[in-house]
């Protein structure tokens, strides 16, 4: 007589749990901890959450945990940032959140450009040991920017005395290098962007903005831009700007990339100098390509009042 009665308790007890874990506002308090990649293979290993194949309006319980967990923690200059936050793509916003609130890192590098101490990815310097040295290295961040405002901070040194500043330093387009091939220019010499796949996926681009690169000269301030053409070497627009100011060592350059006004704007040491191109949108990522014995570092800021 007694273990029906135990049954029915373990039922219960069961179903009690179950209520308060399987419904979206315990949920997005959850993965609010978790890193997105553990909340994307939550969805996909466990068929109580899952992942919606719907396109309509209807979500799974993870995607609207997600999209809760997204307008709960982010601040409104971050929710201004995401690609898309108003009921779709949950999972990629939860993501790109996460992606936004770390440290700026250069996570491709060409030509021979290497990590300061070898580990530190938000400093690369020039690799003066390799051969032709004389050449141009780049190096390229992943976080990829598509809507909104994006501050980042570049510091510039050199490695030596004997060395003077020489680097190209803001935006372009998002993609993925052959790495297979050893490349020893920037982004404005055809050999580079010959062997550079462009993320072309989700409608991203503006078919208008033929701006595939844009950088602040460290040796001189001009503004320097390329459409890369199919035909030509080395294909680069040189502009001169209003407040247009060269780089010296030690100085740190502020590039302000507001993708709701279409602008590049520089500040040198935390003082506006002026917008350098206007008519560029996303999607971009910051780049900075060194010359031989410079040293580049990148760390997201906040826009100088």
């Amino acid at each position: 007589m007694d273990q029906p009665i135990k049954k029915q308790k373990v039922v219960e007890t069961t179903s009690c749990k179950e209520s308060v874990l399987f419904n979206s506002d315990t949920l997005s308090k959850i993965i609010s901890y978790l890193p997105s990649v553990d909340v994307l293979n939550l969805a996909l290993t466990c068929k109580r959450f899952g992942v919606s194949n719907t396109k309509g309006e209807e979500l799974s319980l993870i995607e609207e945990s997600a999209q809760q967990a997204v307008q709960d923690i982010a601040t409104e200059e971050e929710l201004e940032t995401l690609p898309y936050y108003n009921g779709e793509n949950s999972l990629a916003n939860y993501h790109y959140l996460q992606f936004m609130r770390g440290p700026l890192t250069f996570d491709q590098l060409i030509g021979g450009a290497e990590y300061e101490n070898g580990e530190n990815k938000s400093c690369v310097i020039h690799c003066t040991q390799a051969n032709n040295y004389n050449g141009w290295e780049t190096a390229i961040s992943n976080n990829i920017l598509r809507t909104g405002k994006h501050y980042a901070s570049f510091k510039l040194s050199c490695t030596s005395t004997k060395y003077s500043i020489g680097s190209f330093i803001g935006i372009m387009r998002p993609g993925q290098v052959n790495q297979n091939i050893r490349i020893r220019s920037n982004p404005f010499w055809k050999p580079f962007y010959q062997n550079f796949t462009e993320r072309l996926d989700n409608g991203e681009y503006d078919n208008e903005n033929s701006v595939k690169c844009c950088v602040f000269s460290s040796h001189t301030g001009n503004c320097i831009s390329s459409t890369w053409p199919a035909n030509g070497l080395r294909s680069q627009i040189v502009d001169e700007w209003e407040g247009m100011e060269a780089a010296s060592l030690g100085d740190e350059i502020g590039m302000l990339l507001d993708l709701d006004d279409n602008t590049l704007t520089a500040y040198k040491n935390g003082r506006k100098l002026g917008e350098m191109k206007r008519g560029v949108s996303g999607p971009y990522c910051w780049m900075a390509s060194l010359y031989r014995g410079n040293r580049v570092s990148i760390q997201r800021g906040t826009i100088p009042s």
